[in-house]
């Protein structure tokens, strides 16, 4: 009886190691992804939604920088369009703690998210908000009179893990493109963002946690 005891608890031991070795062997990269809508054309005057998304998690995220950049000449944003955590993945709905700043004129958008002053009760709380990936911010902009290629990209961006004092390793970022007015438009491929991490941004998000501003 000890000796089938025995048996199956290593037979147990074995399933759970293989199951932890297929889980982390099937974790994919962590990136950072546009999605537009409409997908390829708008028209001048028209309205495109950027999405902001990251996938291939493994572990809960505490906090995220990153800067939307956009062709100023053929796009153009209000502050009113800008949301960050909009599907309220960071786990306090009710104080989120995020700057989003505007710059120059036609400058990139900067989004500095914390997950704010009141964690859940434990990491794997927060994890379970966001599963594999979720959605980090939305912006929408207006299609200005100025045909041709409207490019979106991802640059400066970092994540923290959910106490914020550890990265967490961002493997790359795809930007987008899409056809604004009349004007014929050579189909390309999206070039992947620049894959290089801002120190500087992550230490703010490791080091920082400071009031909200209030969202307009």
């Amino acid at each position: 009886m000890k000796h089938n005891l025995r048996a199956l608890g290593a037979l147990a031991s074995i399933a759970v190691a293989a199951t932890t070795f297929m889980s982390q062997a099937q974790a994919g990269p962590v990136e950072l992804s546009l999605s537009l809508s409409p997908a390829t054309d708008v028209a001048v005057g028209g309205a495109v939604v950027v999405d902001i998304f990251v996938s291939g998690l493994t572990q809960a995220v505490g906090g995220y920088a990153f800067d939307l950049t956009y062709d100023s000449s053929r796009m153009s944003y209000t502050l009113l369009s800008l949301l960050a955590d909009p599907d309220t993945k960071m786990g306090d709905g009710l104080n989120p703690a995020f700057d989003a700043s505007l710059g120059n004129a036609g400058a990139a958008v900067n989004f500095n998210v914390l997950s704010g002053f009141f964690l859940p009760a434990d990491e794997a709380t927060l994890a379970g908000l966001q599963g594999a990936g979720f959605r980090l911010g939305r912006v929408e902009f207006m299609a200005l009179n100025n045909a041709g290629f409207a490019a979106f990209g991802l640059s400066g961006f970092s994540l923290s893990n959910y106490d914020g004092m550890a990265s967490i390793q961002v493997d790359g970022a795809t930007g987008g493109q899409l056809c604004v007015g009349t004007a014929p438009c050579v189909n390309r491929v999206p070039e992947p963002t620049s894959a290089l991490l801002v120190a500087a941004a992550l230490g703010g998000l490791a080091l920082t946690r400071r009031k909200a501003k209030v969202a307009v």
